[in-house]
C-alpha cells in the first residue's frame, strides 16, 4: 500500500512560486539601481519581459504540438479572449509595477505588499460575479489590508513616495483583474496550462510591439543599452513565467486560499534582497503597514481555504482535459 508523502507536493509548488515572484519583483528594482536610475529603464525594462513571456509561450505552444496536445480544455473560444485580455493586464501590471519600485527605492517591499493585495479584489469579483460567498474571516482579512495600505499610504512624505504608492495601487488592480479572469475561467471549466500558455503569448505580442516601436524609433531599446541589463530582465521574465505555472500546479494539486498566501508573501522576500544588496530600509511606519499587509493577504487566502472545506457539498467546476 502507498504511503502519503510527509511533504505536500503543492506547497512545494507555492514555495517555488514564492521563491520565482520574489526573484521577479527583486530583479525590477534592482535594474533601476544597475541602470544608475535612468529614467527611462523602468519603462523599458518590462517590455523584455513581455517578450520573454511570449517565447515561454512559443515553447509550451511547441510542447503542445509535438505532443500533439494542442491547446485543449477550453469550453468556447470566448475563454481564449479571457486569456489574452489577461495577458495584457498582466503585462500592464508589470510596467505599472516597475515604475512604482522606480520611484522610492527605500519602499520596494512595501509597495510590492500592496500589489500582492490583489486578492481581496479577486474575493470582491468572485463575490458580485461568480457569486461567492465571502464569510467573516475573507471580510476582516479585506479589512485589514485596506488598514495597511493606509497605513503605508500616511507614511508617504514625499512625491516620489506618494506616486509609488499610486503605481503600487494601480498594480493592485491590474493584478486582481488578471487574476480574476484567471479564476473564471478555471470556474468555467478551463485548462489552466492552456490558459497560462495563451496567457504568456498574449504578453509576448505586447512585448513585440514595444520592442518593435522603440527599435524603429530609437534605433535601440531606450535605457537597456547595456546586455547585462537585458540578461538581467530576461531572468526576471523567465522567473516570472516560472511563477505562474508553480502558482497554477499549487492550486490545483492543493487547497488555492494557504498556496496564495504564501506567493502574495513575496514582498517579505523583496524587502530582504533591498536591505542586504542596497541596504534600503522603509520608515518604520511602512514596515507596519506592509506587515499588517502581508497579514490581511494571509487571513483572506486561508479564509477561503476555510470555506471550501466547510462546504463539502457545494458544486465544483472540473477543469476539462479534452
Amino acid at each position: 500500500m502507498a504511503t502519503k508523502p510527509r511533504f505536500p507536493v503543492w506547497i512545494a509548488y507555492a514555495l517555488g512560486s514564492f521563491l520565482c515572484y520574489g526573484i521577479t519583483n527583486s530583479l525590477l528594482g534592482a535594474l533601476v539601481e544597475w541602470s544608475h536610475n535612468n529614467p527611462t529603464t523602468p519603462v523599458t525594462a518590462p517590455f523584455v519581459l513581455w517578450l520573454t513571456m511570449g517565447f515561454v509561450g512559443v515553447c509550451a505552444s511547441a510542447g503542445f504540438k509535438v505532443t500533439g496536445r494542442g491547446f485543449k480544455g477550453l469550453p468556447s473560444r470566448t475563454f481564449v479572449w479571457v486569456a489574452i485580455v489577461a495577458g495584457i493586464t498582466l503585462s500592464a501590471a508589470m510596467l505599472t509595477l516597475k515604475l512604482g519600485l522606480s520611484q522610492d527605492s527605500a519602499s520596494r517591499g512595501p509597495i510590492v505588499a500592496i500589489s500582492s493585495a490583489n486578492a481581496m479584489l479577486v474575493a470582491i469579483g468572485a463575490w458580485f460575479i461568480i457569486r461567492e460567498k465571502l464569510n467573516t474571516w475573507q471580510l476582516g482579512g479585506m479589512l485589514v489590508i485596506v488598514a495597511g495600505i493606509i497605513v503605508m499610504a500616511f507614511s508617504s512624505g514625499t512625491a516620489a513616495s506618494t506616486r509609488g504608492l499610486l503605481y503600487g495601487l494601480a498594480t493592485m488592480v491590474l493584478f486582481g483583474i488578471t487574476n480574476f479572469l484567471l479564476k473564471y475561467a478555471g470556474h468555467q471549466g478551463s485548462n489552466s496550462v492552456t490558459t497560462a500558455a495563451i496567457l504568456w503569448l498574449s504578453s509576448g505580442v505586447c512585448g513585440v510591439l514595444a520592442v518593435g516601436y522603440c527599435l524603429i524609433r530609437y534605433g535601440h531599446l531606450p535605457g537597456m543599452q547595456q546586455a547585462s541589463l537585458v540578461l538581467w530582465a530576461v531572468l526576471a521574465g523567465v522567473s516570472l513565467g516560472l511563477g505562474m505555472l508553480c502558482l497554477k500546479l499549487a492550486v490545483t494539486k492543493g487547497p488555492g486560499g494557504p498556496a496564495t498566501a504564501i506567493t502574495g508573501s513575496n514582498s517579505v522576500l523583496v524587502a530582504l534582497f533591498e536591505y542586504f544588496v542596497f541596504a534600503h530600509v522603509p520608515v518604520t511606519q511602512k514596515l507596519i503597514g506592509m506587515g499588517v499587509a502581508v497579514l490581511g493577504i494571509i487571513v483572506l487566502s486561508l479564509a477561503g481555504a476555510r470555506k471550501v472545506a466547510t462546504a463539502k457539498t457545494a458544486p465544483v467546476a472540473v477543469e476539462q482535459q479534452r
